[in-house]
């Protein structure tokens, strides 16, 4: 068979996207044809009687292939040009006696199945990646103790994890596609999804809260839930609700202690302030009844005696000025004392209206501006008050002993469940300000240990006035969090109540062309 025949379509060849090209065995072309032959820069025909060594002198890759087509060996290869991957094939001719006669040559356009090739190769890679990252994701999930679950957009489960199986008392070989997500609920939690997660999932993609899982016991699982909606890679449309809920039976459990040791700690406070009023009201009365009325007896008796002095011995009269001073004072000091024993008005005002008259009687006649903002305050329990009246008023007096201050502002606030009274002064500063360190005084250190005994705290520091701030904070009588259910519900609580309840969640989910704000 010749060049010409083995190559004329006449012999059934067909060329298509490839290049045929033949050659003598000098290496002068005598056929060039094919539909590839203008993306190499040629016409038809238009190599034909050149030397094909001379056209590719310059392409290592071409002499190479030309060479051992020439020598009798076939050759399979591809190379790079213009820009396109071409696969070369050769192959030798030989006549009757085994004359190398030539040599026939197919160049293919191979650009588009290599890219092909290399993009199947890519995605194969990926499928592996993604297979592994499942294995892994599937093992993390598996593992978990949490009640990890998928839901389908009409309340039907799909899928829950051994972990969460095993919380709730089901059998792991259980079939869960026959069960909806109505039968993994108490009735307090579907009630909270229909009013609180419901339409949380719809507004946002996803809730965050607390409730309870259904034991198959009947029992009610504290737990906190994570659910979200999952959306199609590719269009971006809901397609299942995933929840993760955690068993938090513990922590319920140690919040039910804290709030019945909260409450043995306000029962307690309330008993000692109770106490501590009963004792000051009896001192207050025997300081009334005894010694105040002995000293106004004794001023009485020495207002006669002046009177007796003046006209028989007036050379005494110094002497009497200096008892009837000593006894000033002590008088001063027994009505100090009784003010500081008078039990607050609180339930009439309030804390704010008892420090009022608090400031006001301190201050009086002292040229100091006493101000109390009363407008936060939080209502506390009557002992909460009467300890935070106490403290507040040793720190007025503190200040005004101490402080050398021109102005005082107390003021009242709600800070993290609890009373805060902040005092201000424009005085001397923190130090001995305050009579921490004063012979016979407390100060500072009474004060701290008052606020303690009633689970609060007490510091100093310095005021944006300049002078010192007295900072108290007592605690409020709100107790742990209710181990009942809290904010909504959990898997697709919501699914399953739009079944029984003709909500209609899965028709609310907005439309994942026309909002983005499900998907948050």
């Amino acid at each position: 068979m010749t060049q010409d025949t083995w190559l004329s379509a006449e012999g059934g060849i067909e060329v298509g996207p490839q290049v045929v090209f033949g050659m003598d065995a000098n290496g002068t072309c005598t056929t060039s044809v094919g539909p590839g032959l203008a993306a190499l820069g040629f016409a038809p025909g238009e190599l034909v009687g050149q030397n094909l060594r001379e056209v590719y002198r310059d392409d290592p890759l071409g002499t190479e292939a030309l060479d051992a087509a020439l020598s009798g060996e076939r050759y399979h290869g591809e190379r790079e040009y213009l820009g396109r991957r071409l696969a070369l094939y050769f192959e030798p001719i030989h006549d009757e006696a085994g004359v190398l006669t030539g040599a026939v040559g197919i160049a293919t356009d191979v650009t588009e199945q290599r890219r092909a090739e290399a993009q199947a190769r890519a995605q194969a890679r990926r499928t592996l990646e993604l297979a592994a990252d499942l294995s892994r994701f599937k093992a993390l999930v598996e593992a978990s103790p949490d009640f990890i679950a998928i839901a389908d957009l009409d309340g039907a489960v799909e899928y829950v994890n051994p972990g969460g199986r095993k919380l709730i008392g089901m059998a792991l070989d259980a079939d869960v596609s026959a069960t909806t997500i109505s039968d993994y609920l108490t009735p307090e939690g579907l009630e909270l999804s229909v009013e609180v997660e419901q339409p949380a999932v719809v507004r946002d993609g996803h809730f965050e809260g607390e409730t309870t899982l259904k034991h198959q016991d009947g029992h009610a699982i504290p737990v906190a839930v994570a659910s979200f909606l999952m959306f199609d890679v590719a269009t971006g449309a809901p397609f299942a609700l995933a929840t993760v809920q955690r068993d938090i039976s513990d922590r319920v459990a140690a919040d039910r202690a804290m709030a019945d040791l909260l409450e043995q700690r306000t029962a307690l406070l309330t008993r000692l302030v109770d106490a501590q009023d009963a004792e000051r009201a009896r001192i207050a009365a025997d300081v009334h009844d005894d010694p105040v009325q002995a000293v106004a007896a004794v001023d009485l008796r020495m207002g006669l005696l002046r009177k007796r002095l003046r006209e028989q011995a007036p050379s005494l009269m110094s002497e009497l000025d200096g008892l009837q001073e000593t006894l000033g004072a002590a008088t001063d000091r027994l009505r100090s004392l009784l003010f500081d024993l008078e039990p607050p008005e609180l339930s009439v005002s309030g804390l704010a209206g008892a420090l009022q008259r608090a400031t006001e009687e301190i201050y009086e006649g002292t040229g100091v501006r006493a101000r109390v903002d009363g407008s936060s305050e939080p209502v506390m329990p009557e002992a909460t008050r009467a300890v935070a009246y106490r403290i507040t008023k040793e720190a007025l007096v503190n200040v005004l002993k101490h402080a050398r201050a021109t102005q005082v502002q107390v003021a009242l606030a709600a800070v993290d469940g609890g009373l805060q009274v902040e005092v201000h002064d424009d005085g001397v500063g923190p130090g001995d300000a305050l009579g921490a360190s004063a012979p016979g005084h407390r100060g500072v250190s009474g004060m701290r240990d008052r606020a303690t005994l009633a689970g609060g705290h007490c510091t100093v520091g310095d005021s944006p006035l300049g002078g010192t701030l007295v900072s108290l904070w007592l605690p409020g009588p709100t107790a742990a969090p209710a181990a009942a259910p809290g904010l909504g519900a959990g898997l697709g609580l919501t699914l399953a109540a739009s079944r029984s309840t003709s909500l209609g969640f899965a028709q609310g989910i907005p439309d994942a062309s026309t909002s983005t704000a499900a998907r948050g």
